[in-house]
């Protein structure tokens, strides 16, 4: 008992930490410009060293857009199948994964509002979107390797090539999705433009077929 206590005691410690420093990152970009934001300003700002700040992010860059490196958490990758609803589930895994280093809606919509302010700092951002679509591709690529029902009904569909194809669509509708969801920016309103999106994306293919 007192071990679980003591890991959920670290965890909460790992969380403020994170967004105190993303928080005073964003906040002093906001005011000063990222070109003039220094990790010392940063640190001091949030109040912990520059060598807990490098525990957290690679970079400047990253700490003002909340960027570490994504990864699919492991019960999350357990309840993960595809079999049904495969793009609806790629979608949301995908969104899933890249707001798993966001702590709350505050973060998320304080990152938008620094790309629409700078919009230079995106190249970062795209970067990490790249990652997270690649990390998702292999679970989808796994999936259906292990899928006897996609091997029958696609025999002339390699895994490789359909999990990247999946991707590329669901990623696509993500992404449109984002955009319809700037004016709330909150990760519930996310979601909700990403089902719409994906229905849109629906009606669209059965019309072109």
């Amino acid at each position: 008992m007192s071990e679980l206590l003591s890991t959920s005691l670290r965890d909460r410690k790992r969380t403020e930490t994170w967004s105190a420093i993303h928080n005073a990152a964003t906040e002093l970009t906001l005011v000063k410009g990222p070109t003039h934001v220094t990790v010392e300003d940063i640190t001091s700002q949030a109040n912990v060293s520059q060598r807990t700040f490098f525990n957290y992010f690679a970079t400047k860059e990253d700490a003002i857009l909340g960027l570490q490196e994504p990864v699919i958490d492991e019960h999350v990758r357990d309840e993960f199948d595809l079999s049904c609803n495969v793009l609806e589930r790629v979608s949301h895994l995908l969104l899933t994964v890249g707001q798993s280093t966001f702590a709350g809606d505050r973060e998320t919509s304080l990152r938008f509002e620094v790309l629409e302010k700078y919009p230079e700092l995106m190249h970062r951002r795209i970067a990490y979107i790249a990652k997270v679509d690649t990390l998702v591709m292999d679970l989808v690529r796994a999936r259906l390797e292990l899928s006897e029902q996609w091997l029958s009904d696609f025999p002339d569909a390699p895994p490789d090539e359909s999990a990247r194809l999946i991707v590329l669509m669901a990623s696509a509708t993500m992404r449109f999705a984002m955009q319809s969801a700037k004016p709330t920016k909150s990760r519930e309103a996310q979601f909700v433009a990403l089902d719409d999106a994906t229905t849109l994306l629906r009606t669209i293919l059965r019309k072109v077929q």
